[in-house]
């Protein structure tokens, strides 16, 4: 006890209150001496002494005003001294600790030192934790955002495989370590702990825990940022699967090459494609009518061809496959006018099937308003367009599935036959059948219809269905 004190001490008169003020400065001693490792058994003495010390002093009058005087200056100094050791009494949170034990009011401010803490021995770059706490909340949430849309995309398609599994783990577990260290009180002395054994200092911990959350941030976000180019990984394993006949994993890989990236409208049209060989008409329609809501003119083709294979299944005198038959014309039209220029593969397809759907219109012309001649002969026409432009096409510009290519000589020979040109028709069967690539089952079938088995069987169909089929 310090003497001062003692002497002041000995002017009490009351005991009760004499009593609990010594306690209570040698407790404060003690803390003096050594402050660096105290337990939470002493801290709960100290602060329970203290406790004492105002009770007697709310409880029992003391027998005069000197007196009086004379204790609350004795406390007011040990309560100085208690004030200085806040930071080693918060430490490792034992005075939280302690208060989960007692659970005191707060108007007893020494159980509540953290204040005196930040006050006494706090670093100034203390002053703005509360900033970079709520930094790392935004982090956090923005990564929550990135981490859900990617899982969504992730397992759309009915599961993971092992890339995407091991990005949403790594993701969701760094996830859940910075946001547990930053939002509860358990987390936050594991996270303490942890940045202590780095030698970090306290007064960055706060600066820390937000690097942490801004690099889980610029990971999650590099991710989310990628799903395009896995869109595209996907689309090609589609592409290459559709060429080699494996039409259900062609459908699997289109399937994830459009979760991963909504506005590719490429994957939605060859899905289409591959319904359309599976005879699944509704679905095939569906991905069209996507592909067309993004703009995309192949898709446009693609539903052209629909609307001329639906018509083929009509009766030639009925008002149905006329109809058909133009609602394809117009689709071809406008995909025509608005191709681009350097999309040559696709002005020939679009050329192609212009001509079949005239050269349709013309046989099952039943109103003398329409003449067959001119339908046939704006069909040879537009024929002969796809042949030059494929003509003029390159190896290296092909697209990776060049289905449709060639079916211009089938139907200009069918076209040479209507109107009894038989030379130029065989020469065009026999082009035919060196080149001709049918993109559809109902493109197959028209061919075989109109060039009989002969020609069918020399012609390339593995992309249309399933080997084994």
């Amino acid at each position: 006890m310090h003497p001062e004190h003692a002497q002041l001490l000995q002017r009490i008169v009351n005991f009760t209150v004499q009593q609990a003020l010594i306690a209570y400065s040698e407790e404060i001693g003690r803390l003096d001496k050594d402050s660096s490792s105290l337990s939470k058994q002493q801290i709960l003495r100290l602060l329970l002494v203290r406790d004492t010390v105002e009770q007697n002093l709310q409880e029992i009058e003391i027998a005069s005003s000197e007196e009086r005087a004379i204790a609350l200056t004795v406390l007011s100094d040990l309560d100085s001294h208690l004030k200085k050791h806040a930071q080693a009494l918060v430490k490792d949170d034992l005075l939280a600790d302690c208060r989960q034990s007692r659970r005191p009011p707060e108007t007893d401010w020494w159980w509540w030192l953290e204040p005196y803490c930040s006050k006494s021995s706090g670093h100034k770059l203390d002053r703005l934790d509360w900033l970079w706490n709520i930094l790392s909340a935004s982090c956090l949430v923005g990564s929550a955002s990135f981490l859900t849309i990617t899982a969504q995309a992730f397992s759309s398609v009915g599961g993971f495989d092992l890339l995407q599994s091991l990005s949403t783990i790594s993701q969701a577990t760094g996830l859940v370590l910075v946001a547990s260290g930053t939002l509860t009180d358990k987390g936050q002395q594991l996270v303490k702990r942890t940045l202590e054994k780095l030698n970090i200092p306290t007064h960055v911990h706060a600066e820390a825990t937000l690097g942490a959350a801004a690099l889980l941030l610029l990971g999650s976000y590099g991710v989310y940022n990628s799903l395009p180019q896995l869109s595209q990984y996907y689309y090609q394993k589609g592409v290459t699967a559709q060429r080699r006949g494996n039409l259900y994993a062609a459908i699997e890989y289109f399937k994830e090459a459009i979760a991963f990236d909504q506005n590719y409208s490429a994957p939605h049209t060859h899905l289409a494609e591959v319904y359309q060989n599976l005879e699944k008409f509704e679905e095939a329609q569906a991905e069209y009518q996507d592909g067309l809501l993004k703009g995309d003119i192949a898709a446009l083709n693609g539903m052209g061809t629909l609307i001329l294979a639906a018509s083929a299944e009509e009766e030639p005198e009925e008002l149905g496959a006329l109809s058909g038959l133009l609602d394809a014309e117009v689709l071809f039209r406008i995909g025509l006018n608005q191709v681009e220029p350097d999309n040559l593969y696709l002005q020939a397809a679009l050329h192609t099937n212009l001509g079949i759907t005239l050269m349709k219109q013309g046989k099952a012309a039943g109103d003398p308003d329409v003449d067959p001649k001119r339908l046939f002969e704006e069909a040879g026409e537009h024929f002969q367009s796809a042949i030059e432009i494929e003509q003029s096409l390159d190896a290296a510009d092909l697209e990776q599935t060049d289905a449709g290519q060639g079916l211009a000589y089938c139907y200009l020979a069918d076209l040479y036959e209507q109107t009894e040109k038989e030379e130029e028709a065989a020469e065009n069967w026999r082009l035919c059948e060196e080149s001709a690539y049918p993109a559809s089952l109902e493109q197959y079938e028209d061919i075989l219809r109109l060039g009989g088995n002969a020609i069918g069987l020399q012609l390339e169909t593995k992309h249309i269905l399933e080997p084994d089929l």
